[in-house]
Order: structure tokens, then sequence, then C-alpha cells
């Protein structure tokens, strides 16, 4: 309850107002909690729990308060995952950084406190009638910080003293500084501490340290006052503009002309000269901020604040010679014209508005993984390259480069003053060399922000207390109290199906006939029987979100030994499962459901292709039991039926059949090489699982929400805007097929046309990935969030309710929806947060986003693999060529599918500076050609559906004039593959165009006139005119049975500046002498 009246104060420096001081005032309580998770004593622990809040826990022993020094200057090593635990952030802490205005580490000491895994907690001790401490009148601010901080350790050594708890003070201060009393607290410098409890973080200290040496980093070396006084006397050459004030900021908010958003920075690339913010507006045009003065320092995922500008004003023209232009080292250029798919699509208009930074309010700065560009002047201080292009290079420091030079590392971001072209940071840790396969996986993890490495997603040992024990001595098994109460199906045939190799087998089914009609069941692992709310493991589930899968691991959500064994409905064992059972009639009509907790025994684990051979009537299948083999046969025909049914009536209603990009790798289980890398095959039996679980889900999903109305976790599909089909509309179009995308039924019966019209198979994939593409991610969310139903629906499925019931092995989402769906049937054990609205709201926000970075991290382990894969064939000298789709139109290239190896990439015909890149190759068909360019290329011309090329008039052709060159959406072509070796980032997979092709496809009419053998000795006639490019790179050597060896260049390079006077008289000469040799 309140009591006595305190206050704050604050100093605040601007540029207009000058230096500020605010005074706030406040209200001691006396019920502020301690948040330890054992501490009984404190009544408000059990809301603080209710809410979601992390609280400090007993089993470490021990409670670590930093001071204000150390907060101030480390905070960067502080929030790393790896670092302390269980620390008291004092409120005074937060006040002393709020009095230097120092808001991004406020910030930053929040997100620690709240990160479950953490265990640390914010202490209000500055408000708590039992540690606050009052001004002190007459006591340097400092003093006073470190007797409050002091005095709300000693209320901790005394209220936590039955739990044999002690209290650590970590400072760098001397020691005189603080009281020496009995009272048993510990005051450590906080060298001496990592030294004796963390010595795996002293390097990163030592680098911290190193990186503050010369700044202010240490708020206890200034009073508020000459802190506020020196940073607004201090005289610098700004290079950037100053941000507005809080006071302007608001200002401009409130009457329009500052609008705030989070910005996507897009890096320069092959056509785009700098730097470009995109901030995304529901409610309006885009803003786009280009330049890297107009970006002001921001980074991507800021949240800024920009002010319009006037129609016809663009960002570049608002200070154009406010920062100097970065230069680039040539391997980064050409890192940059690898980045097509970062270009603006032809063909589709965007309405945008103009705008410069002026202010950003909430920084995203994380760890980012770099390499190093070494400065030229040498030192101890250097540029850090991120291996994400959109983030700036950093400045830092590291006393030996030569150790680093060929490796990944990670530093951070400390500030970005106005005087500074880079920002400033810090040298955090080294990671493996570039290039090697553990190194390239941190950095994906690292980048996607899932873990500081792979070691570090193994379970903490609260974690694997927790397990049950299953061992060969003593293998676990349900005991009676376990399934006393649950529906025994053990005695009914289950199997599962899936991927070949699976070890967490987390559903399986049952299909049988009845008198009614069928019995159709979906059963799930129980993982909440052993992950209890609350618990370590639950804990570590929900920061983990989900299960990471890369090309060839995986990193699990929940210990191996559920995940793999107790949990996985492996064959012949007894199970505990969560099941949904279905009533059906002799048309597949629900007559009856029946939710619970169940025990099963799987009969058989099955992989898809076996499934699908007794789909297909065949018999005596490998792996599979002889005894088996007719009762399974029978029942997945019997479901197959079904789930076509079903399937049906969603299709009907508008569901989506869109394409699969996932990418299959196999692997030589000796030296681990890549021996085959291809799309995911397509099997009936996959939509057959897959409507299984769909109708599971989407059952679950209404029965939650029927009990949760304002608190059940769903999924939703939003429907996407019109103009996002604009791409896909027209290049159908181009091929003679509508698209009407006005709804989900239009556009899936459109879809479905081209499928039944198109006998191309590479058409009907890309068509539908370009629906794909238009579509917005599903995401989670609490019902309790929405105005009504009509907002809970899942575009794509084609229904009213849907959530995640499935799969709870590798989902905290569905952890969270089975104790749900126990809770509705009043079959929980546990006391949970299912049901607090605000819970739910906040980690389906936090799920969402682990759920992103697990996909983008999937995604860019395929394509590392890939690279390899690549890397691994032409290692030998061979020439890597295979046939491919053009996927898109850009405005520098072509969008180029390969489906022999599900490769999507860019083909570039436009550098830069603007000069036409077209390979000799497209003209004689030779693949020693396609690092020779035709010389004087003209009228390069891209719309939606083609891009064209006018050849230069002293190419011999058909008549007299220049022939044009046209590639269109859906086209056939032969590219060359190769792998662009760099040191910024992981090496790309980079494909160069080497010829038009040709399909049989009876529904396929190319837009390209076919090479004839004229043609292709004119080209050859030709190519002695024409430019070579040249490479210092060493290349493949070209071994065809037709073609001569030759060296081909790795990346392609500039023509040569000197060019031949061609004679074009001679030349049509030699052409009518040529047409007469036909004739």
């Amino acid at each position: 309850m309140l009591s006595v009246r305190t206050q704050s104060v604050t100093f605040r420096r601007s540029k207009r107002q000058g230096m500020t001081m605010s005074v706030t005032e406040r209200y001691a309580r006396d019920d502020i909690p301690c948040a330890l998770d054992a501490c009984t004593r404190c009544p408000m622990n059990a809301r603080l729990v209710a809410n979601g809040v992390a609280l400090l826990s007993k089993n470490y022993g021990r409670i670590v308060v930093p001071d204000c020094s150390v907060v101030s200057r480390y905070i960067a090593l502080l929030e790393q995952e790896c670092a302390l635990q269980n620390m008291v952030f004092c409120q005074t802490a937060i006040d002393a950084l709020d009095r230097r205005n120092r808001t991004r580490t406020i910030r930053n000491v929040r997100r620690v406190a709240a990160d479950m895994a953490r265990t640390s907690v914010v202490f209000s001790n500055e408000i708590f009638t039992e540690t606050r401490l009052g001004d002190m009148h007459g006591m340097p601010w400092v003093d006073r910080d470190i007797k409050a901080i002091y005095q709300a350790a000693e209320w901790y050594q005394r209220h936590l003293n039955m739990h044999d708890i002690s209290v650590i003070i970590l400072t760098l201060k001397d020691h005189t500084h603080y009281p020496n009393t009995n009272s048993g607290i510990a005051v450590w410098y906080f060298a001496d501490y990592l030294a004796a409890y963390h010595p795996q973080l002293l390097e990163h200290y030592r680098s911290v340290e190193q990186a503050t040496l010369d700044g202010d980093m240490d708020i206890t070396t200034k009073s508020p006052a000459q802190y506020a006084q020196a940073r607004l006397q201090a005289k610098a050459q700004n290079q950037y503009t100053a941000y507005y004030s809080p006071a302007d900021i608001e200002e401009g908010l409130r009457n329009g002309t500052l609008v705030r958003g989070k910005i996507r920075i897009l890096p320069a690339s092959n056509l785009r000269s700098e730097s470009q913010g995109i901030i995304e507006r529901s409610d309006g045009a885009d803003i786009v901020v280009s330049g890297r003065a107009a970006l002001n320092r921001a980074c991507t995922g800021d949240l800024v604040v920009v002010k319009l500008l006037a129609a016809g004003t663009s960002s570049e023209d608002v200070a154009r010679d406010a920062v100097d232009s970065d230069d680039e080292d040539e391997e980064e250029l050409a890192v940059e014209q690898v980045d097509v798919g970062d270009e603006t699509p032809v063909g589709v208009i965007e309405l945008s508005v103009n705008g410069v930074v002026v202010g950003i309010t909430e920084r995203k700065w994380r760890p980012f993984v770099a390499t190093l560009q070494i400065d030229e002047a040498g030192g101890m201080r250097h540029l850090a390259v991120p291996v994400d292009a959109s983030v700036p290079k950093i400045r830092f420091h590291y006393p030996d480069p030569s150790a680093i030079a060929d490796r990944y590392f990670v530093v951070a971001i400390d500030e970005w003053p106005a005087d500074s072209q880079y920002p400033q940071g810090h040298f955090i840790r080294a990671l493996g060399k570039i290039g090697a396969l553990d190194a390239e996986i941190d950095t994906i993890l690292i980048e996607r922000q899932i873990a500081v490495s792979q070691s570090a997603l193994g379970f903490s040992e609260a974690s694997l207390r927790e397990m049950p024990e299953d061992s060969a001595a003593n293998p676990w098994a349900p005991s009676a109290s376990d399934i006393s109460d649950r529906r025994d199906l053990r005695d009914t045939l289950v199997f599962s199906i899936d991927p070949k190799g699976s070890q967490d087998i987390d559903d399986a089914i049952s299909m049988r006939r009845t008198r009614e009609g069928f019995e159709l069941g979906v059963h799930i692992a129980d993982v909440t029987q052993f992950v209890h709310p609350g618990s370590a493991t639950d804990k570590e589930a929900c920061a983990r979100g989900t299960t990471v899968y890369l090309a060839d691991r995986r990193f699990n959500m929940i210990p191996e030994i559920l995940s793999e064994r107790i949990c996985s409905l492996r064959s012949n064992c007894d199970r505990l499962a969560v099941s949904v059972i279905w009533n059906l009639d002799s048309n597949y009509k629900v007559t009856r459901t029946w939710y619970g907790r169940t025990v099963i025994r799987s009969a058989c684990e099955m992989f898809y292709e076996q499934a699908q051979a007794l789909l297909d009537g065949q018999r005596n299948i490998q792996g599979l039991d002889r005894k088996l083999e007719g009762q399974l046969a029978e029942s997945i025909i019997e479901l197959t039926k079904a789930m076509r049914v079903l399937r049906e009536h969603r299709r009907q209603a508008g569901a989506l059949e869109l394409a699969s990009t996932e990418v299959k790798f196999a692997f030589d289980p000796q030296t681990h090489a890549i021996t085959e890398a291809a799309p995911k095959a397509s099997l009936e039996i996959h939509r057959v699982i897959e409507e299984a679980m769909v109708f599971a889900n989407a059952a679950v999903a209404r029965r939650i929400h029927r009990s949760f109305p304002k608190a059940a976790l769903l999924r939703r599909h939003k429907s996407p805007t019109l103009e996002r089909f604009e791409r896909l509309r027209r290049a159908a179009q181009s091929r003679g097929f509508s698209v009407d995308c006005a709804t989900n039924a239009s556009l899936a019966q459109s879809l479905q046309k081209i499928t039944n019209a198109a006998s191309d198979p590479d058409l009907v994939f890309l068509a539908k990935s370009m629906a794909t593409l238009a579509m917005q991610e599903a995401d989670y969310f609490a019902t309790g969030d929405c105005a009504g139903t009509s907002e809970f629906a899942h575009y794509g499925l084609a229904l009213e309710f849907y959530t995640h019931f499935t799969s709870p092995i590798r989902r905290y989402a569905d952890i969270i929806v089975h104790r749900q769906l126990l809770d509705a049937l009043a079959d929980s054990k546990d006391s949970c947060l299912a049901e607090s609205r605000a819970w739910v709201s906040t980690t389906a926000a936090r799920l969402n986003e682990r759920n992103r970075q697990s996909k983008i991290a999937q995604r860019e382990s395929t394509e590392l693999f890939q690279s390899r894969y690549v890397s691994q064939l032409t290692a030998s000298g061979q020439h890597v060529i295979a046939d491919g789709v053009v996927a898109e139109v850009r405005t520098n290239g072509l969008i180029v599918y390969v489906p022999r190896f599900g490769i999507r990439g860019p083909v570039h015909l436009r550098d830069k500076s603007g000069h036409i890149r077209l390979p000799l190759s497209t003209l004689s068909g030779k693949v020693r050609d396609v690092d020779t360019y035709i010389d004087s290329c003209s009228d390069f011309q891209a719309d939606a559906e083609q891009l064209a090329i006018r050849l230069p008039i002293n190419v011999p052709g058909f008549h007299l004039g220049s022939p044009k060159l046209r590639f269109a959406v859906f086209d056939h072509v032969k590219v060359l593959l190769r792998v662009l070796e760099t040191r910024r980032r992981r090496p790309p997979v980079y494909l160069t165009l080497v010829s038009r092709a040709s399909t049989n496809a009876k529904a396929y009419h190319s837009t390209l006139p076919p090479l004839d053998n004229l043609f292709k000795m004119s080209a050859a006639m030709y190519k002695s005119k024409s430019t070579k490019a040249q490479s210092d790179n060493k290349a493949d050597v070209d071994t065809a049975a037709n073609q001569e060896p030759r060296p081909a260049a790795v990346v392609a390079a500039a023509t040569s500046t000197k060019k031949k006077k061609v004679d074009l008289y001679a030349v049509l000469e030699k052409f009518r002498e040529l047409s007469l040799l036909e004739k």
C-alpha cells in the first residue's frame, strides 16, 4: 500500500533546449515482493507467476546485485544469453541511468529481466519502505547510490536468510566505498567474480573493457549534472543530423508531420546505389528513406520517427552532402551484385512517399556476426563487416587482427554518435574459420537470434533433473496411476507415418470400421504429462519456442529423453497421448467427437514411402511386418478415402494447394559429403496425413474457444491485398491464363485451372509459388485480442477456426493448446497460465517471432548446403549445367528456378553502372562462352512479364536490323551454376545464363525463336569480334565431349575497354555469303 512521497531527478540534454532538469514524484510502498520462486512470505510473488513474470531461482544458491558501475559499463556482457543469472537490478541503478539519459541501457536491463531463462528481476528498492533511502541532501549522487544498493542487498540477505541464499554485490569501485558491516554480504570486483564463477566470460569482459576505456560508459565517474553539461558542451563536426527532442517528436506525431514505424533496411545493390529504408504502414502508403544521410543512423528493426517530405522530393535531395560516401572494397561490390532478389520487381506499381529519419525511439541492436576489414593505417581500431549486408560496418577495438582475419566473430554496437561515419562497438568473441561448417551454422544461429552457439542449445542441469528415468537397465513405462484415468486404446490398431529417420514421432493415426461407419483417431504425444507449467523444462521450452530444423541437424525444444524416447510414439511401446476421436458415417460426416487423454501402443512406424506403397496396392514391402500389411493397407486406404472427401470440402470452401519449396539433402554416412539435393517429392500420403492433422487442429480450436473465448491460442492467416497478386496475374495472363484473386475460393479455382490446362509442371509450380509469396505469414494470437470471430479465419486453409495441436514435441504453442484443451475437459492436474489472456497474447507474439526466425534459419541452412553441394560438384573440374525456368523479371536481370537442385537465384544481365552483360553463349549455345559478353547491346527493357535486349547491328541475323532477345516468365533456359567465394558471408550460388532451352510440354509456347544452324554459325563468326571477360580467379575446366578444354572465369568481370572497330559492310557481306550457301 502507499505511504510517503519521494522524488526522482533527471537531467536531459537537447540541442534546442540545452540542459534541463525534470522532477518526478513517487509514493513509497510496503508490498514490494522479493520475487524469489521459493519465498512464501511475499504474497505478491503468486501474482507475478500468474502474469508470467520471471522470478529468481533458489536453485542457484546465490543472488547477484550489480551496482551502477557494472550495469552502465558492462550491460553488453550482462545481456548475453550465456552470461550471469539470478541477478537483481536495483531501481537505483535504473534511476542513475535515467539521470544520464541512458534509455537504451535501461531497455536492455528490462529485456534481461523479462527473459524467463535468465531468472533475473528489477527490484523497486527506491519506493520500498524497507529499502528506500531518500535524497540524502549534501551527499554526492554516486555515494548515495552505492549506499542505496547496499541497503537493498542487506534487506535481501535478511529476508532470504531462511533459504540459505548468499547475496553478492558486483562493482568496479574500490571496496572502501561500501560499508564494512557484519551483514554477510560479499562485495566482489566484477572481474574477480567472473574468474571464480564464469571464466568463459573473461575474454568478453576484457573486450568490453578495452572498447570503453576512452568513453564515459561508467556513469559513476561523473555526477548527472556534470555528465549532461559535458555532453552539451562537446563540439563535434557532425556528419549526421541531430535527432529531434522527445517533445518535438511528440508534437510532430500529434499534428501528423511525423510518422513512427519499424524500419527495414535494404542494402545498396546492383541498381540501388545507396541503402534504402522501408517503413511499412497498414493505414497508408509505405515510406521510403533513401541514402545514408536520410537514414540517419537507423538500423533494421529500429522504431524510427520519420519526417514526411513533399511530393516530388526524394530523401537523397534532403542532405546529399551530409555524409561522405562509404567506399566498398571490390569483393563486397561483387557480393552486392548477386543480391538481385532485393531489387524491386518491375511492373508492380507500389505507392510510396519519401521521408527522412529524425529520431529513433527504440533500438534493435543485437550481437552481429562479422568478418574483419583491417584499416590501412593499422593500429587496434578496425572495421567489422557484418554478414548481414543491411547492417553498417562497425568500428571496434582489437589488439591482434591477424588472430581473427580468417574467422567469423561477434561484435555488438555500443553507440552511434552523430559525428561518426560508423557505429562504435566492441568485440565479443571469435567463432570458427570462414567456410567451416560449424562456423557457418553458428553464424546462422546467432544472426537469427536462436542461440549464441550450438553448444548453448544444450539443456540445463535443472531441466535434466526433472526428466524421468529411462535407461537400458530401467526403461520407462507408464505406471498404473499414469493410465488409471485414461482411455485405453492399446488394443486398437494405431500407426504412425513420418519421414524416414524420424525420432521425434508426435502423432499417430487409427482408422477402423464400425457399425455406423468409421472411427477415426488422431493421437498426439502427451508432453504436458512431463512438462509442467513453471518448471525449468517448461521455461526453456517457452524460451526456445520451437525445434529448429536445419538441413543436416536439429536443435530440440525439449530434452531428447522426452522428444526421442518417452514422448515419441514409438512402435510396440506403451505411450501416453492426447487423442481426438471422431465417429463418422458412411459418407465421412462427423456424428460425434471425443477429446481426452489416452494410452496407446503403436503397431508400426512407417515411412511415407512405405505407406504410399501400401496405398498403391504393393505388398511384401521391405521393413514392414508381413502379418500387419493387410490391416495397415485396409486402414490406410479407408483413411485416404476419408481425407479425400474432407480435403475436397475445404477446397470447395476456398482452400489453397500451394507449392512446397522444401529441399531434401542426402549425406554419405561416413564422409558426411552431400550425395543428393533435390526438392522434396510430393506423395498423396503426404496430403492424407496433412489433412488428418488439419482436421484435428480445427476441431481442437473450436473446443478451446468454446471454453476460453478470450484466451484461446489460435492461429490465423490474414487475407492478402489484391495488389500483392499483380505479378502472378500478369505472368499468368502472358500465358493465356486468367487469375481471379478476389477471394481464396476464386484464387483456388484459378490455380486449379492452370494445373489442369498446363502440362508443364514447372509453370504450375511457379504459379503456385507466386501465390505463396503474395500471402502474409500465418500467426498465433489470443482470441481476446480480436474484435470478433471473423478475424480468426485461416485464408489458406479456408477454416474459421484453426490452431496447432498436433506437434507438442517440437512447438511450444501446441503445449499451450494441450493445456487449454485439458483444462476445458477438466482433465488437467496443473494450474497454469493458459487461461490468462494477457499471458497468452504476450506469449503468442514471442512465439511468432521465434517461429519466423526458425524458418529463416532453415532456409539459410538450405542455401548453405546448396552452395556446398555445387562447390562439391565443381571441385572435380566439371561444369554444373542445369535446366531452369524464369520465375521473375527484375530490373537488372532474371530470377531463375532450377528444379533439379531446388535453387532459386539471380541471373544478372545488367551491372550496377547500367552496362548490359549478355553472355555470348546465348547465341552460340556453348558453355565456354558464358564469360564472353556481347558488346554494344542496347535497349534493355523489362516489365512484369518479360525482358528484352536489342543485339548490336553488327551481329548477323536473318534481316537487316537489330534482332531482340526476349526472356519471359515461365521460359525455360539453361544456366551454369557456380559458387562465388566471398569473405563477407556464406558463398552464394551464382547463376549464369548459358542458353535458351525448349520443352516438350504441349501447352508450353516459348516466346523465343529457336536457334538454327545459320544463327549458330553467325554467332561463331561474331565471336572473334566479341570482348573477352577478364578475371583474376582460376576457373574450372570445361571437359564436355564436344568442347575443347579452356579456362572459365568464376566471377563475371567487366568487358575490356579496348574494342575493335567493326566493319559493318564486311559483316553483312559475310552474312550474304552464308545465306547463299544455305540455299
